[in-house]
């Protein structure tokens, strides 16, 4: 981005990110921003800009920054250079880029959760044990899905996340994450035997999931399906079930007080 592009962006938006330390003095115009395009940026119309400094600090790998009120849901997103895993992280912050332009805010992708899963009357529970089990299990995601070591020994899915405030408001920032991982793999998560089994449990979890994440927070979904809305789930075959079990076999972070930048630890 160009010292005229910045100039540009709403003078809101602009607040919004000198508020975690960017400024014009500090856009480093000739960084290129590291790691691969996620294809999920199609459909991303309301990402006004991408751009890398390393005012964020060792920790914090990135920061989708939008404007304040839910009326516009332009986002804009800021990288560290130094970020070990950027195509991830990137993938990461494109989920709250979406859901910034999907419902104006990012987590509310949480109280969404609870409406289309059921957990309505009781998220702290309900979602919350959603939570509790991908934390649990972060060392098969970490084996078979690639999730890095920061997110895993001090980021969302570490147990630092459990002894927090308020645990179960976590979840927005970890579907991010397994948003990304899927992308990387190409591989649906709710097909593996073992996500199933353990993490997503019961079909409104795992329709829930896949309602939430992708571009199916958009029309761009190759079915045309509308966001944010849950499709039966079809009963994997026998064929299937062995075709994934064989595959998975093989194995073939972000906060602010409430999440909301990509920091490989909980600070």
């Amino acid at each position: 981005m160009t010292p005229e592009e910045y100039g540009k962006l709403p003078p809101a938006l602009q607040n919004a990110l000198r508020e975690v330390g960017f400024s014009l003095d500090m856009l480093d115009t000739r960084a290129k921003i590291l790691g691969a395009k996620p294809y999920t940026q199609a459909g991303a119309a309301s990402l006004k800009g991408e751009a890398v400094s390393p005012v964020l600090g060792k920790d914090t790998f990135a920061a989708t920054v939008k404007m304040p009120d839910e009326v516009s849901s332009d986002s804009y997103v800021v990288y560290n250079p130094s970020d070990p895993n950027p195509s991830m992280t990137r993938a990461h912050e494109m989920e709250h880029v979406l859901a910034n332009q999907g419902l104006g805010r990012a987590a509310k992708l949480n109280s969404l959760w609870d409406e289309l899963s059921g957990a309505k009357n009781n998220p702290e529970v309900g979602r919350g044990a959603v939570v509790q089990r991908l934390v649990e299990h972060a060392p098969y995601l970490a084996k078979n899905w690639g999730l890095d070591a920061g997110s895993a020994d001090a980021g969302y899915f570490s147990k630092q996340v459990l002894e927090s405030d308020r645990p179960h408001n976590y979840l927005y920032e970890q579907l991010a994450t397994l948003s990304a991982l899927e992308q990387a793999k190409n591989k649906r998560l709710t097909d593996d035997p073992y996500v199933r089994k353990h993490i997503l449990k019961t079909p409104a979890e795992r329709e829930t999931f896949d309602a939430l994440t992708g571009l199916r927070q958009t029309r761009l979904d190759a079915k045309d399906l509308p966001p944010y809305t849950r499709q039966p789930e079809k009963e994997l075959s026998t064929l299937q079930k062995l075709k994934s079990m064989a595959g998975f076999a093989k194995g073939g972070s972000v906060i602010k007080v409430e999440p909301e930048a990509y920091r490989s630890k909980l600070i």
